[in-house]
């Protein structure tokens, strides 16, 4: 037994938001001995979550208070990995700021479990291409941008857990979830947007280690960004995978604005940042399984 697994041996994880990141969590955690207890929206994943080996289940919306008596509160680790699950902005607010005060209505004046909550590097609003740290400025985000900096400053003062950490996970892909590599398959030749703007992508495997990495930790309240380091442009991205797949590359049109999320700002400019994570690298000791884009997308396409 290393000593992640005895660290994590018999303890209680509470997982909250179980979607596709939270099952990706869910098995590892299973797979360290721990004891699982999940909720999610979904009454079909919370039976998938069942036959994995999770040992409590609800189906609820995180941001209701119904589900508080069911999940017991002597929990070892906690970690909120919500995502919006449509609905636009007010799926957000929703999801992300009520979600909180609800995890936090739960926990109480004063919780001993670490706590991780997972939000985004969509909170930076550079598009000049510029490097961002923790340190650097989100003035000018993105009106769901905004949303999830209220959540985090949310944690960050009512905070009622031991340690807490907030990681801002970039552009996720993985298993079932790689929209670009769809779009190529499915034959399209123009793909609305600007190919010059830089991705900061994260692996879904990348994603669970960096989880745990921070549950592991006793560092207070910390913030993080997480993505596989190596920012890339969209177009070179698109076109590596139009290589791997033989098949020619399509064409980019700025005047056409994707019609994918509210992670926007006002003006309509989408972000173009390269994200720094050099602070959960040093500080946690975490590194990316896969480091770059096409180690990613290799493991993707052999799994095929």
């Amino acid at each position: 037994m290393n000593s992640r697994q005895h660290q994590f041996q018999d303890k209680r994880i509470a997982i909250l938001g179980a979607g596709w990141l939270g099952r990706r969590i869910a098995e590892k955690a299973i797979s360290l001995g721990m004891v699982v207890s999940a909720l999610t929206r979904n009454p079909k994943t919370s039976d998938e979550l069942i036959d994995l080996g999770v040992k409590c289940t609800i189906t609820a919306k995180i941001q209701d208070d119904t589900w508080h008596s069911q999940i017991d509160l002597r929990q070892d680790y906690v970690v909120n990995c919500v995502s919006a699950g449509g609905g636009g902005l007010e799926g957000y607010r929703r999801s992300y700021l009520e979600g909180m005060k609800s995890i936090l209505k739960w926990a109480g004046l004063q919780h001993p479990a670490n706590f991780v909550y997972t939000g985004s590097t969509s909170v930076y609003p550079q598009t000049d291409g510029q490097t961002v740290d923790e340190k650097s400025s989100t003035e000018g985000t993105s009106e769901s941008g905004s949303i999830l900096l209220e959540t985090e400053e949310l944690l960050m003062e009512y905070s009622p857990f031991k340690n807490a950490a907030i990681l801002r996970l970039g552009g996720l892909y993985g298993p079932n979830r790689h929209y670009l590599l769809n779009m190529l398959r499915e034959g399209i030749t123009e793909i609305p947007g600007r190919g010059d703007l830089q991705l900061n992508l994260l692996h879904l495997e990348d994603a669970a280690s960096a989880v745990f990495a921070a549950l592991g930790q006793s560092t207070g309240k910390q913030k993080y960004n997480v993505t596989d380091g190596n920012p890339v442009e969209k177009q070179k991205l698109v076109i590596w995978l139009a290589q791997q797949l033989g098949c020619a590359a399509p064409s980019f049109n700025p005047e056409s604005q994707p019609k994918r999320s509210p992670i926007r700002r006002a003006s309509g400019v989408i972000p173009s940042r390269k994200v720094d994570t050099s602070k959960i690298r040093a500080s946690l000791g975490w590194t990316p399984e896969f480091p770059d884009f096409k180690s990613g997308y290799r493991n993707l396409l052999q799994d095929d």
